[in-house]
C-alpha cells in the first residue's frame, strides 16, 4: 500500500491522535498531500495525518473491462 504521513513536532514529546484521510475512489495518497492545506493546522493541534491510497490498483483487480 502507498501512503503518506504527516507527523507534527509534538510527536517527539508525547502520544498524539491520528486522523486517517480517505480520499475518493480514484484519488491517490498524493491528492491531499499536494493540494490540501492541512499541515499548519495539524501542527498547531498536534494531530498526525495518515493519507493512504484508497483505490485498488494493479492488473489483478476485479473491475469492469473498460475501466
Amino acid at each position: 500500500m502507498t501512503f503518506a504521513v504527516f507527523v507534527p513536532p509534538q510527536a517527539s514529546e508525547r502520544k498524539l491522535p491520528v486522523l486517517w484521510y480517505l480520499s475518493g475512489l480514484t484519488c491517490t495518497h498524493a491528492n491531499v498531500m499536494e493540494k490540501g492545506e492541512y499541515r499548519r493546522l495539524a501542527a498547531e493541534l498536534g494531530v498526525i495525518v495518515v493519507c493512504p491510497d484508497t483505490s485498488p490498483r494493479g492488473d489483478n483487480i476485479p473491475d469492469e473491462p473498460d475501466n
